[in-house]
């Protein structure tokens, strides 16, 4: 009889955040799959979990699939779990779950901790629809492009980011979606520093730029649809009309921007249609 693979949510900061049902299911398995063994370790030594553990990553995950579903078929039972939180959410385990399911084997989840809806459900914006995105390309050209995408999207957005690339993260977003926009920075989340900043992307980006010190770990970054249904073109156009009298139209843009409240884009591309 096949054995079963069970997909277990763990802690994502205070290790008090884990159900019965999680530490049941990591006593009584043949395996464990960690993503990196050395942070696994710090909460199966927490709860005296002593089974066999092993490294499952985006690097191994095509090399040790094949085994571990023979493993499965020959009655082992099975535990993946992620570094922090629900696994598989920007995280490996995608190509297993569905090699598991081909072969029919039985895949279980184990629900518990998401950072991004633990993010949502404490920012004060809609959790009616929403998006996750997870993480933005790395680059500038590319990470702009997928964030256009998203500009007139009404459903509140949910994204993750390094300590390497928030900042940069952020002015992207401020340009594109307009430094008004609603939104919330996570950090630290369920840990000693839990930190909620911001109501907009211009008030997140300042708090980055004068606290360089405290920028650490992986934040989740909660952006509010876009609200603008009906744009006041007359309002643009008139401010635009005086602007580009004695400044760039790139300039009167960035200008224009700042006192409507609306995006660099949506501002551009109605210039364009006016030949400014």
């Amino acid at each position: 009889m096949p054995g079963q693979l069970n997909i277990v949510s763990t802690p994502i900061g205070n290790l008090r955040d884990i159900t019965f049902r999680a530490i049941e299911v990591l006593k009584s398995v043949d395996l464990i799959l960690a993503e990196d063994t050395r942070v696994a370790k710090k909460l199966l030594n927490h709860y005296a979990i002593e089974n066999k553990l092993t490294s499952f990553n985006l690097i191994n995950e095509n090399q040790k699939t094949k085994t571990l579903i023979k493993q499965l078929k020959e009655g082992k039972n099975i535990a993946l779990i992620a570094d922090a939180g629900t696994p598989l959410i920007s995280d490996p385990g995608y190509l297993l779950i569905r090699s598991a399911r081909e072969e029919s084997i039985q895949v279980t989840p184990v629900p518990g901790c998401s950072a991004a809806i633990a993010a949502l459900t404490a920012s004060g914006i809609s959790a009616d629809k929403f998006t996750f995105y997870g993480f933005l390309p790395k680059t500038k050209v590319k990470r702009a492009k997928e964030l256009r995408k998203l500009t007139n999207r009404s459903e509140t957005l949910i994204f993750y980011e390094s300590v390497h690339r928030i900042v940069n993260t952020i002015e992207s977003m401020k340009e594109i979606f307009g430094e008004n926009r609603n939104a919330v920075l996570c950090k630290e989340i369920t840990k000693l520093y839990e930190s909620f900043l911001g109501s907009n992307l211009l008030e997140i980006s300042n708090y980055l730029s004068t606290n360089p010190d405290r920028l650490k770990g992986e934040f989740t970054i909660i952006v509010q649809g876009e609200r603008n249904t009906s744009i006041d073109y007359e309002k643009i156009d008139f401010i635009l009309s005086l602007l580009t009298l004695e400044l760039s139209l790139k300039s009167s843009i960035k200008i224009c921007a700042k006192i409507t409240g609306y995006s660099k884009k949506i501002i551009y591309t109605h210039a364009l249609e006016k030949q400014y």
